[in-house]
Parts: structure tokens; C-alpha cells; sequence
């Protein structure tokens, strides 16, 4: 069993499918990498049996076959040789197999397994399709997974609700504190909804290109979803369980509202924040008046004051973790965004100018009266 590749191709569809490649695993077929080759063609899996990822990639095939081998150590072998070509012939003593992988003028004699005990993908039956922009789905995932809590113990919010309705599908992430979604339109037979995983959009995001003429195809089975792009393909497990009614979550309406320059509230947010750290987590207080919005931070390393021009009739106090903010304000595509909230106490809603389909949710954290700009 032989092949020969272009190296550079081979590389980037290793690192991509070894993404899907399980560390924490005493099961070394796991730790593997899945080559299939033949007809012209070089297959390459990754398959930890929660996700799975494959590239292709085109081959000079003489001798088809299959093959696993340690994900690190042939990865590494490619990105590190010279050549513009990479063979890998395989060969068996007995029962023990090795891949002699030659580049330019490297040479690598590697230990094998055989491909009959890599686990196979599973099967996407009875599924639903969905077709969107690549583009459309890398701004889904880019303006919402930052919110998935990263709780083990909250299994299904560590990854992203899919809400399709027959004209625009909608994704909603949340950690407690803080909601983001998004929605764009596309067309859909019918009406259902799917959790997920954060890991698997990772992936996926890192795959997307932002070129609204190029499409991604998403189809959803009972328990899996595959998605395909052009030499990729992820298939995933979803989540269980049932996701917060994300609709009921968000206020209708709010008494007070602030218009607030994206650029300039990071800039006050980042440079009072200088004084919190990963150990010191105490609150910005944030005081609007006509006009006028102060940042105000005192923590155990000193005390901050900054003040921003904003459009504003109203008075409010209100605290926030400011990295809730930071992320939030990061993943805006406008240059200004609405805050509106019915209170220091009740949620508060970022709502970008010029984006109708974004939407942020931040929960405030409750002052001490008798402290200016103490821990909550």
C-alpha cells in the first residue's frame, strides 16, 4: 500500500482532522489517524467518537489501502519536511506494521495500526437539510459560542441552540450570565431545533471562510449532525437536554436606553480594567447622566476613573463584570450599539446600530451602597 501527496495539502489536512484526535484516551487506535487511500484520492479521519472530521485531498494512488497512525507523530513529520511531495508506503512484517514516510531528503520509519479497528463514523439517517453562505454561519458561531459556559455540569450549554423556523435559523449561547444570539435567513421545510457542541463549532468556525458566495450544508439526523464543505466533512454528536426558552429570557422592554460608541467603550472598559485580574474580580460601576457615562474600578491594586460622551437623558448606577462587556462589544460588527435595560438590577440588553440580527444579553451585578466601587 503506497501513495504520494502534495506535502503542504497532506499537512493541512492532518492538522485539520487531528482536531478530532483524542489525548486523554488509553485507547491508542483512538490517538490515531485514519489514512484511506485509493482511486486518486487521499481520505484523512479524525474520530473521537463524539465528533468526527475527514479532508481529502488528491493522491497518486499505485497501491490502495488504509491505514492509522500516531495523529502527533505524522503531523509533525509533515509540517516539518521539505520536500513538495510526501510517499508513504506501508509495509508488513509478521504481524507488525510500520509506514515509511519519505520527503525531499528525510526519511521516517514509523509504527502502524491497522485501519480494521479504527471506529467507524456513524451513519446521519432520516435527516434534515439545511444550506446557507459559509459566511452567514462563521458570523453565527464567531457572535454567540463566546457565551457558552464552559461547565461540565451544564453539559448542554456548552454548546449553541440551533432554533431552525421555515425562513431564518437562529443560534442562542448562554453561561447564566450572559446571553448572545444571532439569526440570519434561510429556507426550511420545517421547524426544529438542535444543541451543538461547542468543540464542534470551533471546528467549524476555523473551516468557514468568510466568502458569501461559498456554501456550507448542514444535515441533522436524530443524534448527529454532518456538515460539508468542499475536501471537509464534521460529523458530531448533539447535545441532550433542554435549552432555556431563550425568548421568555429576553425583557421586551426597557425604561432607560444609552446610544454608545463600540471603539470608545472598549477603550474606557480596557484600561479600567487594568486593576482586575484573575484573582481580583470586583465590578466596574458604570454611572450615566445626561450625556455623560463614568467608568469607576477600586480594587486592591489601586483605583480607575474614566469618563465617556455618549447620548443619554437619563441616571442610572450599574454594575457590570466588565469582561461580560469586553466580549460582548468584541464580536460587534457596528460602530455604535443601544444599551437598554428597566433597571440596575434587571438584565441589560446590547443592541448593535446597524445589525438588527445580533443581540446581547448581560446580567448585571448587584453594588454595595457603602462602597464606592467595592466587591459586590
Amino acid at each position: 500500500m503506497t501513495f504520494t501527496c502534495d506535502r503542504v495539502l497532506l499537512n493541512e489536512a492532518l492538522t485539520h482532522a487531528g482536531r478530532a484526535v483524542s489525548n486523554q484516551t488509553s485507547a491508542e487506535i483512538l490517538k490515531g489517524i485514519h489514512l484511506e487511500f485509493r482511486d486518486g484520492t487521499l481520505t484523512v479521519t479524525g474520530n473521537n467518537l463524539e465528533l468526527g472530521i475527514i479532508a481529502s485531498l488528491p493522491a497518486d494512488v499505485p497501491e490502495p489501502g488504509a491505514i492509522v497512525l500516531d495523529a502527533r507523530m505524522i503531523t509533525e513529520i509533515t509540517r516539518r519536511t521539505d520536500g513538495d511531495e510526501l510517499t508513504l508506503a506501508v509495509q508488513k512484517t509478521g504481524d507488525t506494521l510500520k509506514a515509511a514516510v519519505t520527503s525531499d531528503l528525510s526519511s521516517f520509519d514509523i509504527p502502524a495500526l491497522p485501519a480494521d479497528n479504527y471506529p467507524t463514523l456513524p451513519e446521519v439517517a432520516g435527516f434534515r437539510t439545511l444550506e446557507m453562505p459559509q459566511a452567514a454561519l462563521k458570523r453565527l458561531i464567531a457572535q454567540t459560542l463566546f457565551s457558552a459556559t464552559v461547565s461540565e455540569s451544564r453539559a448542554m450549554y456548552t454548546g449553541a441552540l440551533f432554533d431552525v423556523e421555515p425562513s431564518q435559523l437562529t443560534v442562542v449561547a448562554l453561561d447564566g450570565h450572559r446571553l448572545a444570539m444571532r439569526h440570519e435567513p434561510v429556507i426550511s421545510d420545517e421547524a426544529y431545533q438542535m444543541i451543538v457542541p461547542g468543540v464542534t463549532l470551533r471546528e467549524l468556525e476555523r473551516i468557514l471562510t468568510a466568502d458569501e458566495e461559498a456554501s456550507v450544508t448542514l444535515r441533522v439526523g436524530e443524534n448527529h449532525l454532518l456538515v460539508s464543505l468542499p475536501n471537509r466533512t464534521i460529523i458530531s454528536r448533539l447535545l441532550d437536554g433542554e435549552f432555556l426558552k431563550y425568548k421568555n429570557a429576553i425583557p421586551k422592554d426597557g425604561s432607560f436606553t444609552a446610544a454608545i460608541g463600540v471603539r470608545a467603550m472598549l477603550g474606557s472598559l480596557e484600561r479600567v480594567g487594568l486593576l482586575i485580574d484573575e484573582k481580583i474580580k470586583n465590578p466596574v460601576r458604570m454611572t450615566f447622566s445626561k450625556d455623560r457615562l463614568q467608568f469607576l474600578c477600586q480594587t486592591p491594586l489601586g483605583r480607575a476613573l474614566d469618563t465617556l460622551y455618549i447620548g443619554c437623558d437619563g441616571e442610572m448606577e450599574i454594575g457590570f463584570n466588565h469582561r461580560y462587556l469586553l466580549e460582548a462589544l468584541r464580536r460587534m460588527d457596528s460602530a455604535r450599539f443601544i444599551l437598554k435595560t428597566a433597571g440596575p438590577n434587571k438584565p441589560c440588553l446590547l443592541l448593535p446600530e446597524d445589525d438588527d440580527n445580533a443581540l446581547f444579553m448581560v446580567l448585571p451585578v448587584r453594588l454595595k451602597a457603602d462602597e464606592e466601587g467595592g466587591a459586590p
